[in-house]
């Protein structure tokens, strides 16, 4: 699922009871935790309109309380709160064992996932602009392997190369990119 996202109408409508700067506060708040709270739902649910729907309740739920929101606060932590109880009340209602963990576990994994997604963030935009810093074949490689999900005998048969060749390729631009992320990362102080 892609890190953009689109507000339904009842969004919308709740959106409009607040006033106009709460509206570009919630907006720009919002559109910066959204993601990963997408990843951290994904990663308790497998079913992606399930992933959707808790999404999207959690956004209209964090709406709704937004004049609740302790601006002395990181957002990131109270939407990821929201989101496990979004994830609790599905669990519940569907009257489905759709996760495998307890109420405690939840909890901790929600504190730590608060921790670890602005480093997942980072880690991300570094391996964008590494992957486009790539050239020739280690490129298309990548791009065979992760972009069209090939594996290594169709991209060897696909580039005249024995699977091998392409194994060894994949290994050492894999190594080339981890280098670069965590250069990248060190470049804007981050922690790798």
């Amino acid at each position: 699922m892609s890190g953009e996202y689109t507000y339904s109408p009842l969004i919308k409508v709740c959106a409009s009871l607040l006033e106009e700067n709460q509206q570009i506060r919630f907006t720009k708040l919002w559109t910066s935790a959204q993601p990963s709270v997408n990843q951290y739902v994904a990663s308790l649910i497998r079913d992606q309109s399930t992933v959707r729907d808790i999404v999207q309740n959690t956004s209209l739920a964090l709406l709704r309380k937004f004049s609740e929101y302790d601006d002395s606060r990181p957002f990131l932590p109270w939407a990821l709160g929201v989101a496990k109880f979004e994830i609790l009340g599905q669990k519940r209602d569907l009257a489905r064992n759709r996760i495998t963990c307890d109420t405690d576990f939840l909890e901790q994994y929600t504190h730590a996932w608060a921790e670890v997604a602005p480093r997942m963030s980072d880690e991300a935009t570094a391996l964008r602009h590494c992957v486009a810093g790539l050239e020739g074949r280690a490129r298309t490689i990548i791009k065979l392997r992760y972009t069209e999900e090939l594996n290594s005998k169709k991209i060897a048969r696909q580039l005249s190369l024995t699977p091998a060749n392409v194994r060894a390729i994949l290994k050492r631009t894999r190594d080339a990119l981890r280098r670069c992320v965590e250069k990248q990362i060190g470049l804007f102080g981050g922690s790798a």
